[in-house]
């Protein structure tokens, strides 16, 4: 290893509590012919991920520079007439600077729990009507089965061969993929579960059992990252093995992990169609801090291309954008429900375009 990456290895954890890499985009909001600036203020990969979500196509970068965290609402407010919004991903100890400043408030994840402590037809019960079609279709059907394993020459396999590969197509780089020592390590304090096809290990997840009982699902792979095992029903099957087993283990939860607090993020919503329940990231690190500097109308579509999960007094709500001219009758109500409910989340927060604050209503009102 370098000096100079030594030496900024020691110095960023200080530096990045107080300047965060600050981007300004601008580019057309997906789905309409919107134009749309957005600044960033992230020294994390969210950035990425929710300009890839928002924009049509890639966005012109206008500036990029260094902010300082402590001043971020002086530069906020010099930029307000020529900016949208404002997506901030800061250190929890600036919360309370910015209390009275922002619009709304996420966590760069949430954590997502599958109840395991009921018998399997209540478990199985919870799945989403089409989770429970595709395990009779799918890994029934299809033969497959699975083994557990402590042996160092199979992890060896599953990190190379099946994590990798499929980090790598589901993600297209390295960013977010975890090095070989770390996996080693919680493979040493867990276990392997595989999906097997005859003989052959198809798919696999690394999984240990931790605290209150409950078994982490932590990280997963398919052969080759191969498209015909996934149809086959590889990477269903590691969902309901991993469920099976916490159940035949006396296990009361399965711990699916974190994922991006974002209702209809692809990874939230496989957990969610395996009945998981959200809750807050109990190890936290950072506040997103979402800022609305322009119109309602534009605030409103943003939030209805990434409806989120966002902090309240009250707890977890779910944030989406409607149409204009929203009504929030017992039909629209039911709509909403059925689209965004969770357990775990409290109700429901909507911003219309032609209003200047959100509407509400409680999930705890209605039985789904």
């Amino acid at each position: 290893m370098g000096l100079l990456k030594i030496i900024k290895d020691k110095v960023y954890p200080t530096t990045s509590r107080y300047i965060s890499r600050a981007k300004l985009l601008e580019g057309v909001l997906s789905g309409t012919d919107q134009l749309f600036r957005c600044l960033f203020v992230d020294n994390s990969n969210l950035a990425d991920y929710i300009a890839g979500r928002t924009y049509e196509e890639a966005p012109r970068i206008v500036r990029q520079w260094r902010a300082w965290n402590p001043s971020l609402i002086k530069t906020i407010e010099k930029k307000r007439n020529n900016i949208d919004m404002c997506v901030a991903v800061l250190p929890l100890e600036y919360g309370s600077r910015f209390q009275n400043a922002y619009d709304f408030k996420a966590q760069e994840w949430v954590r997502q729990v599958i109840d395991t402590s009921g018998s399997l037809e209540e478990i199985v019960g919870a799945f989403h009507q089409k989770k429970r079609q595709l395990t009779g279709k799918l890994i029934h059907k299809s033969g497959l089965t699975y083994r557990i394993s402590n042996d160092l020459e199979d992890f060896h396999r599953f990190y190379h061969f099946m994590y990798l590969p499929l980090a790598r197509q589901r993600y297209g780089g390295n960013s977010v993929i975890r090095p070989y020592e770390e996996m080693e390590r919680v493979f040493k304090k867990g276990f392997l579960l595989l999906v097997t096809e005859g003989d052959s290990a198809v798919s696999g997840c690394l999984c240990f059992v931790g605290k209150d009982h409950r078994l982490n699902f932590h990280s997963t792979g398919v052969l080759d990252g191969d498209e015909s095992y996934i149809k086959k029903g590889a990477q269903l099957a590691l969902y309901y093995f991993n469920i099976l087993y916490a159940k035949e283990h006396g296990l009361d939860k399965v711990d699916t992990m974190k994922s991006r607090p974002f209702l209809n993020d692809g990874v939230y919503r496989t957990k969610r169609e395996w009945g998981a329940t959200v809750y807050p990231d109990d190890e936290p690190e950072s506040w997103v801090y979402f800022f609305n500097l322009g119109s309602p109308e534009k605030f409103s579509l943003f939030f209805e291309r990434n409806p989120a999960v966002v902090y309240t007094e009250t707890g977890l709500k779910a944030l989406v954008g409607v149409e204009k001219g929203f009504e929030p009758t017992p039909e629209r109500k039911k709509d909403l429900i059925d689209r965004f409910y969770d357990p775990g989340l409290d109700g429901l927060l909507f911003l219309a375009p032609d209003k200047e604050t959100p509407g509400e209503f409680s999930f705890r009102d209605y039985e789904h």
